[in-house]
């Protein structure tokens, strides 16, 4: 049965990409990649990052500066935390909280205020698997997978947590939903006619389509910020890869017209919608790149040497952040999109991943 490798935390962060290991980091200084971005670029940096810090014993929502200033901690509770999506207009951010040891863990979302309007609230149903919480556009509801009632299935709530609505109801799983830029659809993945494919539903859970048809799993749908194209992952070649197809289920294309036998995963769209992050993986070690659409070109921009990951845009399409892991060792980066110059944004004793980048 299907369970998607989703690199959220919780070891689902979002599972061929989980942080084993990660607790006993310590700061990468010998053979860490060397910081060539100008400061007067790095102070240019504008918003925030939010990441996964392990500093202080246990996983906590911290905050830094893109110029590596003023960091601090969001989350202060007995539970591990976790950053998932931060709402369209940068107010607040959907915490995975998971509380419990090993096996014998429950998990809830929280909504945190980023702009000083109190305490972090619990929203929602606490289960073994609450996961992937998705916004609507303006903010007013929130999507998410649970096994509350089921193996794995997708609900709706408004976004203080009231009006809980089931939208799937299949043994099967229903997995890792996306919202549409108009709020109207919620792309997903769902294994109810065998392997994972990727879907289409309103966002009331009706007319529900099928996008992908293929007898090897398809995962992790991203909308493009026009809402036409859904990118996604498949191993449909025997390696996996990232694919685009129409809102419509039409149009199915690989990313780029890369040969080679690497493997993609974690597709970002750039917020023009021109260009497309994801990670690339040949060997031991992985890189981020960017796919220009116009023509189809992919560029290695993060440096050689680092398993990198987690790709997140700039709000201004002009840098990303990634995490970068070395070893035992995992820093935030932040390098330029066209991979002309980078640096450590955040270097701490413990593990720093999974970065937001918001206004």
């Amino acid at each position: 049965m299907y369970i998607p490798p989703f690199r959220r935390a919780l070891l689902l962060v979002l599972a061929a990409v989980a942080m084993d290991g990660c607790r006993d980091a310590r700061s990468a200084e010998p053979g860490s990649a060397p910081d060539t971005m100008r400061r007067g670029e790095r102070r240019a940096l504008a918003g925030r990052i939010l990441f996964v810090s392990e500093r202080d014993g246990q996983a906590e929502v911290y905050e830094v500066r893109p110029d590596g200033s003023a960091p601090h901690r969001l989350t202060r509770s007995a539970s591990q935390d976790y950053p998932g999506a931060v709402s369209p207009d940068g107010s607040a951010l959907l915490v995975v909280s998971v509380s419990g040891e090993e096996r014998n863990t429950t998990e809830r979302m929280a909504v945190l205020p980023l702009r000083g309007e109190g305490a972090a609230r619990s929203v929602g149903p606490a289960s073994a698997r609450v996961r992937s919480p998705a916004w609507s556009p303006d903010g007013s509801w929130i999507v998410f997978e649970s096994d509350t009632a089921s193996f794995r299935d997708l609900y709706r709530m408004r976004r203080d947590g009231s009006g809980l609505r089931r939208l799937t109801d299949n043994p099967q799983g229903n997995f890792d939903p996306a919202v549409s830029p108009d709020g109207a659809w919620i792309a997903f993945v769902s294994s109810r006619d065998g392997d994972a494919e990727i879907y289409r539903m309103r966002a009331d859970g009706t007319d529900v389509l099928r996008l992908t048809a293929f007898h090897t799993d398809d995962w992790a749908p991203r909308w493009s910020p026009d809402g036409r194209r859904i990118a996604f992952v498949s191993n449909r070649e025997g390696r996996d890869r990232v694919y685009l197809v129409g809102a419509d289920g039409t149009a199915i294309r690989a990313l780029n017209a890369a040969t080679d036998t690497a493997q993609e995963a974690e597709p970002a769209w750039s917020p023009d919608g021109l260009r497309v992050a994801h990670t690339i993986r040949a060997g031991e070690g992985s890189r981020i790149a960017v796919t220009d659409l116009r023509t189809g070109r992919r560029t290695l921009v993060s440096p050689a040497g680092e398993a990198a990951s987690a790709p997140a845009w700039s709000p201004d399409g002009r840098h990303l952040a990634y995490t970068a892991s070395r070893g035992a060792e995992s820093d935030i980066r932040i390098v330029r999109a066209d991979g002309g110059a980078s640096f450590t944004v955040v270097r701490a004793p413990g593990a720093d991943w999974l970065p937001r980048w918001t206004r």
